[in-house]
């Protein structure tokens, strides 16, 4: 081709784009005003009420809903809604939803239906044009335009990736094709920590749409599928969060935010997902607030009750793929909050915080309640030492906590890692016990759980004033009581430690120690010729080849002392604790070595006396 022809050539095709966008416009305008009656805005509300979210969907051919999974799950009831704002009904179930690979679920006709919108027959074509409608941050059907990218598979998902942005509240809403055809509905998902706009391809939405209904309740864990029935899915069976031994979890308290990492050598949960879990110590009636944030994965955040049937979890509350969950516990005790991935496999870096109420942020807060009154201040605190026993009545006339009940204030001299157990017993009241740091960000609670004692121990993090709360569980409570303190290695006026060379377990030099092997017992004795630790106790180590994944459990039992069974990676971060998990004063801990390679299992005591005859055994789960 010569250069006057090619000139003319690229001129013609200049002059042509123009009109060629052009003329695609109107095609979008009249999609858009086909699809907009089929397309509604989805508000859900919890047990109470209370509004918790909200999301798109779309009335399929036989005017029936489509939408996210995770829209709808862990709600009570759907509100649904037109694009002229009227209330076509509620939904308070569904007809089926999809499993770990389909972010779908398909409720039931509310009314009739003011349009609907066609299937198309397949997936569409990379670099063909499409439509999206939805209702981002509740702008009720919103219009955007793009291409589909890419069809990929993601955590174990096939998607459509497409251009069109997509926003929180836009999830569950349409993905058309110029024909006006249904090719996918909206979902944000992070692929290699980057928030891209996906669709879940309209192959899954067919599949789900022809199969058998069911009437499946939204409070459900949702994630595992039904296609039928009237349950919530077909979940996988195997040990689950609830079985975790509570006593090896770190603790995690009101105004806490917590950082961390979901690695493959986590407890995995039935689906294949990885999970870490906390500990807190809450009020019958107390409202908390969750919030789980992570830019390597879909957050999915649950509340646990070990020992009840209370399970509330959350996929996207916080916005785009975080998690926030607020709950109101049913009585005291500990419960689980866990760090989640929707995915089967994810891993990466999250952050999750733990909140007093359903909203405010609270500073230094325990036991669920914004605590900034005189029970912290350290000048009308009354002095206590290890090895006291005080009596005391909480009154009316005592300080009144933020939550109503009444608290004594007492204030004690500790050691960094000296090992404190406050004991409460109450007559007239259920006990509340907290150990606080002013000047710091540790504070540790527990109540009775319906008895008339609370016992609390703690390792106390820095040396320094501490403000130990005789407290009760309801406001209002009032009543005498016997405070007992006892701090292992001394406390209370703050001297040094026995000796100077008290040492770290991490001291102990592994090469001269013994070995124990899975399935061995053996006997020993705490003497004051052994390993001495900084806190003044004596202790043996031995030492375990361990290999990642690999599940111990630690017993160790003694007639004479109150025994602390160590499991410690020298080369590492993980260490785990337990001080009566066997009953008794016996220890029995249960770990999930992160690693393969050597670690330390010690035998150790507890307060006084601290030498004695002990048993020691390792039984695996390989």
């Amino acid at each position: 081709m010569n250069s006057r022809h090619l000139t003319t050539s690229l001129v013609a095709l200049a002059l042509a784009l123009p009109a060629s966008r052009a003329a695609a416009q109107p095609d979008v305008v009249s999609i858009t005003r086909r699809a907009n009656p089929a397309v509604i805005t989805l508000n859900t509300y919890n047990a109470s009420g209370r509004k918790t979210g909200l999301g798109s969907g779309f009335f399929l051919p036989d005017g029936r809903i489509a939408t996210n999974r995770h829209v709808v799950e862990g709600s009570s009831r759907i509100e649904v809604m037109t694009v002229d704002e009227r209330t076509l009904g509620n939904a308070t179930y569904a007809e089926a939803v999809g499993g770990p690979t389909a972010d779908l679920a398909i409720l039931p006709r509310v009314s009739s239906p003011p349009a609907t919108l066609n299937l198309a027959s397949g997936l569409p074509e990379v670099g063909e044009a499409v439509v999206v409608i939805g209702a981002p941050e509740g702008l009720s059907n919103t219009v955007s335009t793009g291409i589909v990218s890419a069809i990929r598979r993601i955590q174990g998902k096939t998607l459509v990736q497409i251009s069109a942005p997509i926003s929180h509240g836009s999830s569950g809403g349409p993905v058309l094709n110029m024909r006006g055809e249904v090719i996918g509905v909206s979902v944000s998902v992070l692929s290699e920590g980057q928030n891209l706009n996906f669709a879940v391809p309209v192959t899954e939405l067919s599949r789900l749409a022809s199969g058998p209904r069911g009437r499946i309740d939204f409070s459900g864990d949702l994630r595992f599928g039904s296609r039928g029935g009237t349950g919530g899915g077909s979940v996988p069976s195997g040990p689950d969060i609830s079985t975790l031994n509570l006593r090896t979890l770190p603790r995690i308290a009101v105004g806490q935010t917590v950082s961390g990492r979901l690695t493959t050598s986590d407890f995995r949960r039935p689906d294949g997902s990885f999970a870490d879990a906390y500990v807190y110590n809450g009020r019958a009636g107390e409202t908390i607030t969750v919030t789980l944030r992570s830019n390597a994965f879909d957050a999915w955040a649950v509340v646990d009750d070990p020992n009840g049937p209370l399970r509330e979890h959350d996929d996207d509350s916080a916005g785009d793929l975080d998690a926030e969950l607020t709950v109101t516990l049913p009585h005291a005790g500990p419960y689980l909050i866990v760090a989640n991935s929707v995915a089967e496999g994810a891993t990466g870096a999250y952050t999750m915080s733990l909140r007093s109420g359903a909203g405010q942020p609270v500073q230094n807060g325990g036991g669920g309640q914004v605590s900034t009154g005189d029970e912290f201040n350290v000048r009308s605190a009354t002095p206590i030492r290890s090895g006291q026993t005080v009596t005391g009545q909480l009154t009316r006339s005592d300080t009144r906590r933020d939550d109503g009940s009444y608290a004594d204030s007492y204030l004690y001299n500790g050691r960094a890692g000296e090992r404190l157990t406050v004991t409460l017993r109450a007559s007239g009241f259920q006990p509340w016990v907290v150990v606080d740091e002013p000047s710091g960000p540790f504070r540790e609670h527990i109540g009775g759980s319906g008895s008339n004692t609370a016992s609390l121990t703690v390792t106390l993090p820095r040396t320094g004033q501490y403000i130990i709360l005789a407290n009760s569980v309801d406001a209002g409570g009032t009543g005498s009581y016997a405070l007992l303190v006892q701090g292992g290695g001394g406390g209370g006026a703050v001297t040094p430690p026995p000796s100077a060379g008290g040492g770290d377990i991490s001291d102990m030099n592994v090469r001269s120690l013994p070995r124990i092997a899975a399935g061995q017992q053996v006997s020993g004795r705490l003497t004051t010729s052994d390993f001495l630790r900084s806190d003044g106790s004596y202790a043996d180590g031995y030492v375990y080849q361990g290999r990642a994944g690999e599940r111990i459990t630690v017993t160790l039992r003694s007639p004479d002392m109150d025994a602390w069974v160590v499991v410690d990676e020298p080369d590492g971060p993980f260490r785990e604790t337990d001080d009566d998990g066997a009953g008794g004063t016996d220890s029995q801990l249960t770990v999930t070595l992160p690693r393969t390679g050597v670690y330390l299992i010690v035998a150790n005591s507890v307060g006084s006396p601290n030498t004695g005859r002990y048993t020691l055994q390792v039984s695996s789960s390989r």
